[in-house]
């Protein structure tokens, strides 16, 4: 099931290892006051996907005004800093790939960010084919929504492959449709047409290994 990461969870930590670096590599400990901050500010700060009590895949996002204090790559040339949102990571379990999980979390932070007045997405990704990104964020599910790579520049100087790609919701927010993209990660992980009574998916609105 796909679910919003709770304020407890910034505090608290997930209980397990994972991968986005919002509560470091491979520490459970609480150490930055940003992130509960950013929650209480637009509510929310990305998603889990859980098969049973498992994490199989985050999310993060982050609006570019923070993105930028802490030297995020982000498009130097977009000036709509307030309405812009950053997917600074997105990482699915190697055993979990394919089966539509990462294009299901994209297509709910876009309609987050719709819901909390973001205007623009842009997203820290590889350029090259899923099977050449290893451990790095695919562009592969982002085009699927419209999301166009910034060609301008690479996302981190010492990364030559990595890019900056966005996506103007105003323009072409139209082509992310998360009910569908939802119900196929749903019969993916449950192995049938949705979720049966009990499991749930998405809850309420608040990289591959």
């Amino acid at each position: 099931m796909i679910q919003p990461i709770t304020r407890d969870e910034i505090l608290n930590g997930l209980g397990q290892d994972y991968y986005c670096y919002m509560f470091g590599l491979n520490h459970h400990e609480y150490k930055c006051d940003m992130w509960p901050t950013i929650f209480d500010e637009v509510g929310g700060i990305g998603y889990l996907a859980r098969d049973e009590k498992k994490i199989v895949a985050q999310l993060i996002f982050v609006p570019k005004i923070y993105a930028r204090r802490i030297a995020l790559a982000t498009s130097p040339e977009n000036r709509n800093i307030e309405g812009t949102m950053v997917i600074s990571c997105l990482y699915v379990l190697r055993d979990y790939g394919g089966r539509g999980i990462a294009s299901a979390m994209i297509a709910e932070t876009l309609n987050f960010c719709r819901k909390h007045g973001f205007t623009r997405v842009e997203a820290i990704v590889d350029h090259r084919p899923p099977q050449e990104s290893g451990i790095n964020t695919s562009f592969y599910p982002f085009r699927k929504f419209g999301f166009v790579l910034d060609n301008s520049r690479e996302g981190w100087e010492f990364r030559p492959e990595s890019r900056v790609c966005y996506l103007e919701l105003g323009k072409n927010g139209e082509h992310a449709d998360a009910g569908d993209a939802l119900q196929r990660a749903s019969s993916a992980m449950f192995g049938h047409e949705g979720p049966r009574s009990g499991e749930k998916i998405l809850a309420q609105d608040s990289r591959t290994k």
